[in-house]
């Protein structure tokens, strides 16, 4: 029988409190620094990206990685789109441990180059985490350390803390678009459907079959979202929608 934690996790009251109480960025990152560190790991970086060329610019970011590393990481769009841990955490709800990749001999070259840079950096061991992002924007929460003596309930234990600083982050790092999201719908039942259709790349004839509606209807359809939205083109109504949780791709 594997034997219990020896690692003494605070409460996630003690922890929520703790981050209620801290009223800056600033403060924030010390609390949960010290925090990561008495659970013997090393770093921590929780990033919610809105401009991948302009790290952190207007991007919510908080952490203790070095600005070094993250400058080059980040303005290095490369690493970023080539990087397994990060395109893993995209399509999983599953903390992602960083070791199980650095130990993978098949690793491609730009794979293999992105181990290589983290090596540089002391990072072979730690956790991705995916989170829900504010207008469905990719966000992360990252640990590092030697993870070895870490259980199953331990690493659910570290996600509850990376959601817990992440829902307080967000109240002291608002949103930066001058458009939030309205409480009140924009656009109609119809106008949604013909929107998320066409997001999925079918034309007006197409979206006309499958709602059994005349092709001159569903153009009419799209065009008032359009309008609505105030963008030039079908493209542009579908990635405005999508921002505004109108329709989910």
């Amino acid at each position: 029988m594997k034997p219990a934690s020896k690692i003494i996790f605070p409460e996630i009251e003690e922890v929520i409190s703790a981050l209620e109480e801290s009223n800056s960025l600033p403060e924030l990152k010390d609390y949960f620094e010290n925090l990561i560190v008495s659970l013997g790991l090393t770093l921590f970086q929780l990033s919610e990206i809105t401009d991948i060329d302009d790290f952190p610019g207007n991007n919510l970011s908080i952490g203790n990685l070095p600005d070094s590393y993250l400058k080059k990481y980040w303005r290095n769009g490369n690493y970023m789109f080539h990087d397994p841990i990060v395109r893993k955490t995209l399509t999983s709800n599953q903390p992602v441990r960083y070791s199980e990749y650095l130990t993978k001999a098949d690793n491609p070259k730009r794979v293999q180059e992105i181990f290589n840079f983290r090596n540089k950096q002391g990072i072979k061991d730690g956790y991705g985490f995916p989170l829900k992002g504010r207008l469905n924007r990719f966000t992360l929460f990252n640990v590092i350390g030697d993870m070895s003596g870490f259980s199953k309930a331990d690493i659910m234990q570290l996600e509850m803390y990376g959601i817990s600083l992440y829902r307080r982050a967000t109240e002291l790092f608002p949103l930066q678009e001058a458009s939030p999201v309205p409480d009140t719908v924009i656009l109609t039942d119809r106008e949604r459907e013909c929107l998320t259709w066409v997001s999925k790349g079918k034309t007006n004839w197409d979206i006309s079959q499958i709602l059994m509606i005349t092709e001159r209807t569903v153009q009419y359809h799209v065009e008032n979202a359009r309008e609505k939205l105030g963008v030039d083109t079908r493209l542009q109504a579908v990635v405005a929608a999508a921002k505004l949780l109108e329709i989910v791709l």
